[in-house]
């Protein structure tokens, strides 16, 4: 096997490794509710502090690769991920699992930022569509096991044996860089990395998760107070300009703007962005309702989620492999399409929707309809977004692209859990609950559906990668 391949195998084991615990919490929340003695807006930071981290140290992780090898990075990701999860398998209560996971994510942004970029830097752009379907279809094979091997162990082992899987995985992706990744070269000069960027665009991402979610504040166990959003909209704009400004004069900017002037980079990251927050109510709250309304016990649940990474493993390599022949446009507009039209049936605006008496059938048709979406839409578009760049620019690329979709990942679910708490408080009624969360993704959707429209339509007519090393 050529040595393209064997990369390919040391960064999916990474992702693999990533998805598998991704998928794993997941299923895990209603148990970590029961087991924690916490609500479902307590819980949730299990999950957002996971994806915030991530997201905020996905651009300045993406900028000292380039800088200081991404080999170096990507190994040091695995070893930090490993850490974070043996902390998180010993958490003595939930803040202690906040934080762990806090330090998981620092790792896992290591990890994200130059997997697309190491492969797209290996692969010709004859066979990157394909390298890409490839990891999208690791993606899936870890998110497929996720549900069912995460509600075994929380069955037999507890919710804490979930983390502790990722310990043997990690230190063999470590292990699979070091034999197979070759060490990147050294630039001649090192520019000074860009640390007021690096703040500013926190201090963004985080105003900018937080229009969505407000937190509830508590001095001295004083009533929470709400954030206006109307604060956070400015403070959101006030930083932006900040940080659009600094990066459009710095010699060596965090994040290189002219990469917006490339019509298929900032569509399809667009579009990236809406879908991965219009899914998000479906990853966040389809566990409490199987669980909670239907009375699955969580193997069960698992077994039910399995259904989206299942058809997103059998359809991404080939969406993939049609892509560097298509290009992405089209297929990432009907995937969008798809997910659009499955989101809204779900939350009844074609009939009943997803509620108790729609039987086991139902369930699963609906929760495949969003796989093959995902698995239409993700490889064509990673694939335009990464081959419209020079190779100079992989590694900021990739990191805006992983950025994006953990940006979307967070805020979707600090957006449906809002919507959903308060349509609970406002009516009782869980279904109706979901409905709206539901509805309201099936929307976004639907914008994604008309980004994917603004990318180049064909084959790329300037191959970016390199060709076999």
């Amino acid at each position: 096997m050529s040595r393209k391949w064997w990369v390919l195998a040391s960064v999916a084991c990474g992702t693999f490794m990533a998805t598998l615990d991704s998928s794993i919490v997941n299923i895990a929340l209603p148990t970590l509710t029961k087991e924690l003695g916490a609500d479902l807006y307590r819980i949730k930071w299990v999950v957002i502090v996971y994806l915030f981290v991530v997201t905020v140290l996905l651009l300045p992780f993406g900028r000292l690769s380039d800088e200081y090898g991404r080999r170096r990075i990507f190994t040091a990701g695995y070893l930090v991920f490993v850490l974070g999860s043996a902390l998180c398998g010993i958490s003595p209560d939930l803040g202690w699992l906040v934080l762990s996971r806090g330090l998981q994510a620092i790792g896992a942004s290591m990890l994200m930022v130059n997997g697309p970029a190491i492969i797209t830097a290996v692969f010709p752009a004859t066979e990157r569509g394909a390298a890409l379907g490839t990891l999208a279809m690791v993606v899936s094979a870890g998110l497929i096991s996720g549900p069912s091997i995460g509600g075994f162990l929380i069955s037999q082992l507890g919710w804490r044996s979930i983390f502790w899987v990722n310990v043997p995985i990690g230190l063999a992706g470590a292990a699979l860089v070091y034999r197979n990744v070759t060490r990147d070269p050294s630039p001649r000069s090192r520019a000074p990395f860009d640390w007021v960027g690096a703040f500013l665009q926190t201090i963004l991402l985080t105003s900018f998760i937080m229009l969505f979610d407000p937190p509830h504040i508590s001095v001295s166990g004083s009533e929470p107070i709400v954030l206006s959003r109307w604060l956070i909209g400015l403070v959101t704009l006030v930083f932006a300009g900040f940080f659009l400004k600094l990066e459009s004069d710095a010699k060596a900017p965090l994040f290189d703007l002219k990469l917006l002037r490339n019509r298929t980079f900032w569509t399809g990251n667009l579009a990236s962005f809406l879908l991965f927050v219009s899914f998000s109510s479906v990853s966040v709250l389809m566990p409490f309702f199987l669980e909670e309304i239907m009375g699955f016990p969580p193997h069960r649940a698992g077994l039910f989620m399995t259904a989206i990474p299942l058809m997103i493993f059998v359809v991404a390599p080939i969406s993939g492999r049609l892509s560097d022949r298509l290009g992405g446009q089209e297929l990432s507009f009907a995937g969008a399409l798809i997910g659009a039209l499955g989101l809204l049936a779900m939350a009844g605006a074609f009939g009943p929707g997803i509620h108790k008496e729609v039987g086991n059938s139902g369930i699963l048709l609906a929760l495949s309809c969003i796989g093959l979406a995902m698995g239409l839409f993700q490889s064509p578009n990673n694939n335009s977004i990464m081959g419209s760049v020079p190779p100079s620019k992989l590694g900021v690329a990739s990191a805006l692209l992983a950025t994006v979709r953990n940006l979307g990942l967070v805020t979707g679910t600090g957006l449906a859990t809002g919507l959903f708490t308060w349509r609970m408080e406002e009516t009782g009624d869980f279904v109706r609950a979901l409905h709206l969360a539901l509805l309201v993704g099936g929307v976004l959707s639907l914008g994604a559906m008309i980004a994917s429209l603004g990318k180049e339509r064909g084959p790329l007519k300037a191959p970016m990668g390199n060709p076999e090393a």
